[in-house]
């Protein structure tokens, strides 16, 4: 099982246990709020498994038909979990107008507040496990894990308005505010996602100078090559394919060309530079000897 399948699994555990709790207090303390940030968290499961199934996919080794991998079966499956959470913020805000109004119970505010604690700190330790991993979908769970844990605070927040009511009609209506903010914020959500991997599905050159910088010196650092013409990284989720053009002495030979080729592919596909695939070509050094 790779570490990233193992982050995934500690997050299903986790919501399994705030879903069915989340769910029976909500409905037993009639309050919509929490049953629709239960809902909410049913769905980061459903996402995370989905997040599962499309990590393993994209981690399939190269083929006829895919030359650099699947990798970006990631972006697919991070528009999927992004899809799932739109429906369910629509749902959410079309159920806020129901006409059935509940005065929630106390139990809603403690349930509530546990259940928020333990999803922030969920959601720090997807998001620091995903930022460590390079992975997307590991920073996808868990931007969506904090953003569940905002909503449990819009239910603390409506249970305790919903408290005023004996000093105003107007508060009893707070639980219904409180799920149709949730309902916005979940749609905000996924369409922030789903923007995200949209463009992602394109073939994407990676735009952090330091790490191309870093990449060309250990190029340089090899003495038969004088120079790194062009250098480009494509992503493929958590992974590059690498496009690269040398400069080497015009009186190289073939054979020594063929020996630089190898040497720079052991050095530079690896786990340490994130590249799995490389694509060289050779010119002659058009500068001073």
């Amino acid at each position: 099982m790779d570490k990233i399948t193992r982050t995934l699994l500690v997050s299903i555990i986790v919501n399994i246990g705030l879903v069915i709790s989340k769910l029976i207090i909500g409905f037993l303390g009639s309050s919509k709020a929490l049953i629709a940030n239960g809902i909410h968290s049913l769905t980061d499961m459903i996402t995370d498994i989905i997040a599962i199934v499309g990590n393993n996919l994209s981690r399939k080794p190269a083929d006829t038909r895919h030359p650099y991998g699947y990798g970006q079966i990631e972006y697919v499956t991070n528009i999927i979990m992004g899809l799932t959470i739109l429906i369910l913020g629509v749902t959410q805000i079309f159920s806020a107008f129901s006409s059935n109004i509940d005065m929630p119970s106390n139990i809603i505010i403690y349930v509530s507040a546990i259940a928020m604690v333990v999803k922030y700190i969920l959601s720090r330790y997807i998001t620091l496990k995903g930022k460590k991993y390079k992975s997307g979908l590991l920073i996808v769970s868990g931007f969506e894990s904090k953003a569940d844990a905002l909503t449990t605070l819009f239910v603390i927040i409506s249970a305790l308005l919903s408290k005023l009511t004996v000093y105003n009609e107007l508060y009893k209506y707070s639980d219904n505010v409180c799920t149709f903010i949730i309902g916005l914020y979940i749609s905000y959500v996924s369409l922030k996602i789903l923007k995200e991997n949209a463009f992602d599905l394109i073939d994407k050159v990676e735009d952090n100078q330091e790490l191309i910088n870093k990449i060309k010196k250990k190029i340089l650092k090899n003495v038969e090559i004088k120079d790194v013409t062009s250098l480009s990284l494509i992503k493929y989720g958590t992974y590059y394919t690498a496009n690269v053009e040398i400069a080497l002495n015009k009186n190289t030979r073939l054979k020594d060309i063929e020996e630089i080729n190898k040497k720079l592919e052991k050095q530079l596909v690896n786990r340490r530079t994130r590249i799995s695939y490389l694509v060289l070509s050779t010119k002659v050094y058009e500068g001073s000897e």
